[in-house]
């Protein structure tokens, strides 16, 4: 049986995600925020005897505020469980945690490309993930996927202004789990 780590899995796309491979026959380990990604002290909680097949970075971070009071906590909050853990994570402990075999997936969004200024902040981060996995993929053993995604229907998407739908249809978080599965050749 394949085994997966869903990090962000437990809301939205990554439960999505976790729900889809388990109907698939996957084992799947799913966390949530009650395991900070941000915290090194945190990351022995994700390794086990067994390398993982697949791990997939969904976790997400919103602060929704104009750009003129954003604080640098607050960018380096989102920057920090965006991009920075999880390139950390797989640094100190990719070997223990994926075989050569492994996948990992990055999930984006059109906000590294096309950031409003409320959500500059997670914009920026998600820039700096499409770099880290571009980089992963280009020096790395393992298949790194990183797949972006227009809108999805979330919780985070509500807290953003109404006018940032602009008559574009979003993705249900099944249908964003069905796409990674596709592309990521699941």
């Amino acid at each position: 049986m394949s085994r997966a780590l869903v990090i962000g899995g437990t809301r939205g796309i990554g439960l999505a995600l976790s729900d889809r491979l388990r109907t698939l026959g996957w084992n799947v380990r799913s966390t949530g925020s009650a395991v900070d990604i941000t915290d090194p002290m945190a990351w022995p909680e994700f390794l086990e005897e067994q390398p993982y097949d697949l791990v997939v970075f969904s976790a997400g971070r919103l602060d929704v505020a104009p750009w003129g009071v954003k604080r640098l906590s607050d960018l380096l909050a989102s920057y920090s469980l965006h991009a920075a853990a999880p390139v950390a994570l797989l640094a100190a402990h990719g070997s223990k945690l994926l075989g050569w075999w492994s996948k990992v997936v990055f999930i984006s969004t059109v906000g590294a490309v096309n950031s409003g200024a409320v959500d500059l902040g997670y914009g920026m981060a998600k820039a700096a993930l499409e770099k880290a996995a571009r980089a992963l993929a280009e020096h790395s053993s393992w298949r790194v996927y990183l797949i972006r995604f227009d809108l999805v229907d979330t919780d985070m998407i509500r807290l953003l202004p109404g006018d940032t739908m602009d008559g574009r249809l979003a993705l249900s978080p099944a249908e964003a789990a069905d796409q990674i599965i596709r592309e990521a050749e699941l």
